[in-house]
């Protein structure tokens, strides 16, 4: 009889910690009975395997709550957490996200289970508020185990728990595997994927394509976020309507990966960077900033890609002309960027997260 095990979350929007639990969730579910709890009830943005059930902890998030309000809804979201992984008779949870994460291990301690938490963001960078840093200081060290993604982070979250803290990267997502696709003819085309917000920083990458000569090429951005508005004004006033687009939130990113040569990553920080892992998987000739966590993992400088200074319009810019005008760099880093992405397969990544899940499932029984 398979074990039971559940993935929790705040949402199942667009995003990379919800790519990732999506892509897990989709392995896992050959080995146990997988459940998806999120904080309050929504569709999921990512394609999940029919078995996979979902449930949610509330029926609507209120986005503007008093003092009093926010301490009734923690508490209602734990006893309906506690209720769910009781009803599925769970044998683990496993939070990702630092609220969650602590919502998490309040419910499992209640109800004597075993817990993963997983830090996804880079903490140096957080933008959390001080009673829920205040609250992962004192929750944290009652997890069984923590999961990061970088060495930087587990160095960071040492003084945080009591248990081992394992590095596992993010997989790259099986269906966007599959629909990978070397033969497809490939366009002048500079990409960018995510959130268009402050810490992916892409106005850098807007004004320093506008600065060089492109007159053969395009860049387009995937991605929806805050600032959105903003790049479309910014590509207004550098009249570049018909060179720069902004494509939106795209649930199937594959053809843009399939048709573009080079993805340029500009961000300021980084907890792990899934679209540029995705963008190698795909052959694109990438460029990325050198910012904590993520791309100096990932990116040996000129052998597999460029890195560059955060925020160095200038080095972007001469990079770009380098790699745009240079076919041959193109394809030396197209060949050796899908090498070394082999290691973030989804079953490798899924193995890792099965031998934790087991042992401590393991280590439950023998101790109970």
């Amino acid at each position: 009889m398979k074990k039971s095990i559940a993935f929790v979350l705040p949402n199942l929007n667009a995003g990379g910690a919800q790519r990732v639990v999506s892509s897990l969730a989709n392995s896992l579910i050959k080995e146990y009975d997988v459940c998806i709890i999120v904080l309050y009830n929504c569709d999921p943005f990512y394609k999940l395997h029919p078995d996979i059930s979902i449930r949610f902890c509330l029926p609507e998030y209120n986005s503007n709550p008093n003092t009093f309000q926010s301490i009734i809804n923690i508490f209602k979201l734990v006893n309906s957490l506690i209720k769910i992984l009781k009803n599925n008779n769970t044998s683990i949870a496993i939070g990702f996200m630092p609220v969650t994460n602590i919502y998490t291990i309040l419910a499992t301690r209640f109800i004597n289970i075993p817990n993963i938490i997983s830090e996804r963001a880079n903490p140096k960078y957080s933008s959390m508020n001080k009673f829920w840093t205040y609250f992962r200081k004192i929750a944290y060290p009652f997890a069984n185990c923590l999961v990061v993604q970088t060495k930087a982070n587990k160095d960071f979250f040492k003084t945080y728990v009591r248990t081992e803290i394992e590095v596992i990267n993010n997989p790259v997502d099986r269906e966007l595997l599959e629909k990978r696709n070397f033969q497809f003819p490939k366009e002048n085309i500079i990409l960018n994927v995510g959130r268009l917000d402050e810490p992916k920083n892409q106005d850098l990458l807007i004004c320093a394509f506008s600065n060089i000569n492109n007159s053969k090429w395009k860049l387009i951005l995937v991605g929806d976020g805050n600032n959105y508005n903003e790049y479309k004004n910014l590509i207004a006033s550098l009249k570049m309507q018909d060179k720069i687009i902004l494509a939106g939130n795209i649930t199937d990113v594959s053809k843009y990966y399939n048709m573009s040569k080079i993805f340029a990553f500009t961000s300021k920080c980084e907890g792990f960077p899934n679209a540029l892992i995705e963008a190698m998987s795909f052959g694109l000739a990438c460029i990325s900033t050198d910012c904590p966590h993520g791309p100096s993992e990932i990116i040996n400088n000129n052998h597999n890609g460029i890195l560059i200074p955060v925020g160095d319009q200038k080095a972007l810019e001469e990079n770009l002309v380098k790699l745009m005008n240079d076919e041959v760099l193109q394809e030396e880093f197209r060949l050796k960027a899908v090498q070394s992405t082999l290691a973030y397969q989804p079953n490798d990544i899924a193995s890792e997260w099965s031998k934790i899940i087991n042992n401590l499932i393991l280590k439950e029984i023998f101790e109970s």
